[in-house]
């Protein structure tokens, strides 16, 4: 990996204005903020325990993760204080895919959408893909794979076309695990260390998306808890 840089520094060497990349920054802080918020909430010993209720079995699939992380971060984005940066974020999950005319059950969805509208009507959006983790195939074959990051790399359309999006797992066996896997496989790429304006790190790397006639994309990735 390279040394830790912010993630200002790293949209500012990728192009970005300072003003653009100011507000990329304070926007993806926020964003994993929520998320982070949303993570230890469900994780909490009542919530889970209510969670669990809604599962199928005591072994949560992926979707039921992913609904039982965004309706908690919904929860959180509604009781923010008005005018809060968190009150400014909407927050959706198994979001419809821009420009996809399939329909029904054949429409793609993306997990989550994070959405911030800024000051003169500009409206961006953090679009992320989460995967399970369980064994060490996983992370080549779901995560890496072309429903995993292929998502936003190959399908067309894909399911964001902003320059940042975000790939996230969850880690239901050792969680420890996960991120130098990761590192190993995606070593070709290239994989950062960048710092939020919170002080939360994150890893990034960056892709080509060449044959969907668009610009460089930089994926951020986070490993969840739930083992």
């Amino acid at each position: 990996m390279t040394e830790e840089i912010s993630l200002e520094q790293w949209l500012i060497s990728r192009d970005y204005t300072p003003q653009e990349a100011a507000l990329w920054c304070d926007f993806i802080s926020d964003s994993f903020d929520l998320i982070d918020d949303g993570h230890a909430l469900l994780c909490s010993p009542n919530e889970w325990s209510s969670f669990l209720k809604g599962c199928h079995s005591d072994s949560p699939t992926e979707p039921e993760i992913t609904s039982g992380l965004g309706d908690r971060m919904k929860k959180l984005q509604a009781d923010a204080p008005m005018d809060s940066d968190r009150d400014r974020l909407q927050v959706g999950y198994e979001v419809a895919t821009m420009g996809d005319e399939s329909h029904g059950i054949r429409k793609t969805k993306a997990d989550f959408e994070i959405r911030r509208k800024f000051e003169a009507g500009y409206s961006a959006a953090f679009v992320i893909e989460a995967k399970p983790l369980r064994t060490p195939a996983d992370m080549k074959t779901r995560y890496l794979g072309g429903e995993g990051i292929g998502c936003f790399l190959d399908r067309n359309p894909p399911y964001s076309r902003d320059k940042i999006v975000g790939m996230m797992g969850y880690a239901f066996k050792d969680h420890a695990k996960w991120l130098p896997l990761l590192t190993s496989n995606i070593a070709s790429k290239g994989l950062a260390n960048i710092r939020l304006p919170s002080g939360r790190k994150c890893q990034v790397s960056e892709h080509e998306r060449k044959a969907l006639s668009l610009p460089l994309v930089t994926v951020t990735h986070t490993i969840l808890d739930y083992t």
